[in-house]
């Protein structure tokens, strides 16, 4: 009788050892074709990923042609007088935002603030270390100012204005 119970045992131990394998088996196979799915799905968008990153650095080496860090003469030249071009355009910045604290506006932007708002400068461009562009707004109306930089023997920066649009209200 011992050997009986010994004998089912083994037998029932040895057949849920073979369901253990067989469905472990057909498990694996699952997670390999999921995997490799998956696998599939990831490079197809790498690629594109990849085209388009490559593309974005084109359209920005193309854009970037008119930045001060990108013009090798501004920069030899702002070295010369004695300038930190990242500095710079940092403190060039900071003054023109600076001179928005003004009552009546901004006064380099040659357009009076409408519906009793002042134009204010948003964001300033330089492109050389002479030319510098600003964008400006009262909220409502929207312009672009191209200012002329002068640098001072005192290290302080002047501006002058030369240009200027205001963009109609209809344009958007």
């Amino acid at each position: 009788m011992k050997k009986q119970i010994y004998l089912y045992l083994f037998l029932l131990t040895a057949l849920i050892l073979l369901f253990v394998i067989v469905n472990g088996k057909k498990e694996v196979t699952q997670y390999e074709t999921k995997i490799n799915k998956l696998e599939q799905t990831v490079e197809t968008k790498s690629a594109k990923f990849k085209d388009t990153i490559d593309q974005l650095r084109i359209e920005n080496i193309e854009l970037g042609g008119f930045t001060l860090k990108e013009d090798a003469y501004s920069l030899e030249h702002l070295f010369k007088e004695g300038y930190d071009a990242d500095k710079l355009e940092g403190l060039i910045q900071d003054q023109l935002i600076d001179l928005n604290s003004h009552p009546e506006g901004n006064p380099l932007i040659p357009y009076a603030g409408m519906h009793n708002d002042k134009m204010l400068i948003n964001s300033v461009k330089m492109l050389n270390y002479k030319w510098v562009i600003a964008d400006f707004s009262d909220g409502k109306h929207w312009g672009q100012v191209m200012l002329k930089c002068q640098y001072n023997e005192d290290k302080t920066i002047s501006f002058t204005v030369l240009d200027s649009f205001l963009y109609p209200l209809d344009v958007l």
